[in-house]
């Protein structure tokens, strides 16, 4: 679990999060806080790493509107971090998903940065199988 929450204070750095906050500990607070939020929530975080090489913090368990895929070898991948959105949301919200690309159907062909839509039903393969719900997909490339 330790392992999820660095990758988590990761996108955070990633998505804006000063280098120099977290030269000053923010790191290891942030680090902390999310640790402790998953250890008092652990049924948010699923191992994914057998179907494809990436732990899952699932926000949906409790409520949330989120889902993320860690990879756990970024070094193999372009898709270090994948966001997945409920697409209803988004589309009552006024996206026009009909705008954006399909979910590719295989690991590794997201162009990083790219939104996604995944019409429900369709085969997933982050999650190895179907997926109930339409979904607004994005893979991050950490470097």
């Amino acid at each position: 679990m330790k392992r999820i929450a660095i990758a988590a204070v990761a996108l955070l750095a990633a998505t804006g999060l000063s280098q120099g906050a977290l030269a000053h500990g923010v790191k290891n607070d942030a680090t902390g806080t999310i640790d402790a939020y998953l250890q008092s929530h652990p049924e948010m975080v699923i191992d994914f790493t057998e179907t494809s090489g990436e732990h899952c913090i699932n926000t949906w368990k409790v409520g949330g509107g989120h889902m993320t895929h860690y990879a756990t070898d970024p070094s193999k991948t372009a898709e270090d971090v994948i966001d997945f959105v409920p697409a209803d949301s988004m589309i009552a919200a006024g996206v026009n998903v009909d705008d954006l690309p399909r979910m590719p159907g295989k690991l590794g062909a997201m162009e990083p940065n790219q939104w996604y839509y995944l019409p429900a039903g369709s085969y997933e393969p982050h999650h190895g199988g179907k997926m109930p719900m339409s979904l607004m997909i994005r893979a991050t490339n950490i470097e």
